[in-house]
């Protein structure tokens, strides 16, 4: 189903009224009305689309209006001019489709749809009926635009993102109304072709959400205006939510890997709400994630590659990184997204020292292709990624099995041994990851090896020693801390303060030294890179193989 039938009278009103469902961040909020737009590192100050020169991704974010929701989560008076002053502006210098723009591609003018229609709100208060005429006349354009070249579109969220601009805005439109089916049903097949596993291989858990999200969107509006949406819609989001529901950290968020953040807050649990069937986590994996869960404590372990194809532009060197989350705060995390604030963060946030994991000095796990929105990106480019990477527990005669474990209150240590060979090609060294979450979930112990396994990688590891002139492989161990948790050495203890008052202990076998160092906390609804710290135990490999061993413990538990 490649053309709609175009909408055949003008179209001047809504059907019904629409209700915002989408609200950003207060701060970027405020950051706007001060006169600045931070988009994917770039600030725009003044009139944002009076700034020469946008490299495509900063474009498209800014012609999307997705930050309309930064301002809607003000509902000020002030906000409000600012939303109807940009919306009609923009109208006014964009009398007509124009095919190849960038503010033209599909999934931008499905996003802006969206936007406008969702904040219509702050848009037409105080117009009259000459006034919100502009606004109505470019929703038609629109709509005929998107249901022409929605086809277009690249596959995977950008293409649901384009059709649930046109299905939502034909259900409010008046005149568009001959179209709802049409495009509903175009979503539903789409969303049904795709599946959830071609939406899960960028990896990136927020990603899957916001594609989760866009078919909420849909149904709901559909159901408040009355329509049945096609089943494969419901069936859709029915299929991404058991994944999401394990990727959940204890306090609703999702965990920070491959161009992703934890989620707009409520976001994830309103989709869940919104699935059909049983309240069921995904078994064994998901989307390449291991987690262990005991109590109110959560670990979320990366036991996958890297994303490939043009997922790589996103993917990050976080293999066998993990993130650990105490009730309602996030306590070991990774830094974060990048991409959000410029192309230096964008680079660096990929890299594994950005990761709660180990890394050998200066050598990430994976080397990446450059990161999405870097001048002449080649996003399919990954040079060296792990070939083999692991993740689970044993059986009863000792084989290794997929991660299934257990119920977050059963009497059991959750246990889990992962490992991956990231940089056998360079030195001949795998990284092997043990972890043990206790039934309360107040202690965590972790012992982290790196090993040459075989005689092959030995020969391997010893020809780089001798090469290099010296006499041993230096790594680091890193823990990042969140923004909200503050770090103090006490003897051989780092004592970490959490926000809501627990207090809880890092200590290690000795074998390393331990420093505290700076670390950030990449947010994409940050106005900046926040700043923070990070535990590091450092050491040198000067045989074959080196342990580490490590323990989380929470103060009464210690």
């Amino acid at each position: 189903m490649n053309d709609l039938p175009p909408t055949p009278s003008p179209a001047r009103g809504f059907v019904h009224r629409p209700e915002p469902k989408a609200i950003g961040n207060v701060d970027r909020g405020s950051q706007i009305l001060g006169g600045e737009l931070q988009l994917a590192g770039h600030v725009l100050k003044g009139d944002p689309f009076a700034t020469p020169g946008l490299p495509v991704n900063v474009a498209s974010e800014l012609h999307g209006f997705g930050w309309l929701d930064d301002l809607a989560a003000l509902a000020s008076h002030p906000a409000r001019a600012v939303v109807q002053r940009r919306v009609l502006d923009w109208i006014a210098d964009h009398p007509e489709a124009a095919p190849g723009a960038v503010e033209w591609a599909p999934e931008v003018a499905g996003k802006r749809v969206l936007r406008w229609i969702f904040h219509s709100g702050m848009v037409l208060p105080g117009l009259d009926r000459n006034g919100s005429e502009p606004f109505f006349e470019s929703l038609e354009k629109h709509v005929n635009f998107l249901a022409e070249h929605w086809h277009t579109s690249p596959d995977g969220k950008p293409r649901l993102e384009t059709l649930a601009g046109l299905a939502v805005a034909t259900i409010y439109l008046r005149g568009a109304e001959h179209l709802v089916m049409p495009a509903l049903i175009a979503l539903g097949e789409e969303a049904e072709a795709m599946g959830a596993e071609t939406l899960m291989q960028p990896r990136s858990p927020e990603s899957l959400l916001d594609a989760c999200t866009l078919l909420v969107w849909t149904v709901e509006a559909a159901s408040e205006a009355g329509i049945e949406a096609p089943p494969q819609l419901l069936a859709s989001v029915g299929e991404m939510a058991p994944s999401l529901r394990a990727l959940r950290h204890a306090d609703g968020a999702l965990p920070q890997f491959h161009g992703g953040g934890r989620g707009v807050p409520g976001r994830l649990d309103h989709c869940l709400r919104a699935a059909p069937g049983p309240a069921v986590s995904a078994r064994g994996q998901a989307m390449g994630f291991a987690r262990m869960v005991r109590g109110r404590t959560t670990v979320i372990l990366d036991a996958a590659a890297p994303p490939t194809g043009v997922a790589a532009a996103t993917g990050h060197a976080s293999t066998l990184a993990f993130e650990m989350t105490v009730a309602r705060q996030p306590l070991i995390v990774s830094c974060g997204p990048g991409m959000g604030f410029g192309p230096i963060w964008a680079r660096a946030s990929r890299a594994t020292p950005c990761h709660s994991t180990l890394c050998l000095a200066g050598l990430s796990s994976s080397r990446l292709g450059p990161a999405a929105g870097d001048p002449g990106a080649a996003p399919d480019v990954l040079t060296q990624r792990p070939e083999n990477v692991w993740a689970g527990d044993y059986d009863g005669q000792g084989r290794l099995i997929g991660p299934d474990f257990g119920l977050p209150h059963s009497g059991t240590v959750a246990h889990m041994l992962a490992g991956h060979d990231g940089w056998m090609a360079s030195h001949g060294l795998s990284h092997l990851r043990e972890l043990w979450l206790d039934p309360d979930g107040f202690v965590l112990d972790g012992e982290d090896s790196i090993a040459a396994l075989d005689e092959v990688a030995q020969a391997r590891l010893a020809e780089i020693v001798s090469d290099a002139g010296r006499a041993g492989i230096g790594f680091d161990l890193r823990f990042h801390l969140h923004a909200e948790v503050t770090p103090e050495v006490e003897g051989d203890f780092v004592h970490l303060r959490l926000a809501h008052g627990d207090d809880w202990y890092f200590s290690h076998d000795g074998t390393a030294e331990l420093r505290i160092e700076p670390s950030c906390w990449l947010d994409p609804a940050q106005a900046g890179p926040v700043p923070t710290r990070q535990i590091v135990l450092t050491a040198v490999l000067t045989g074959q193989a080196m342990q580490i061993g490590w323990t989380l413990a929470r103060a009464e538990g210690r």
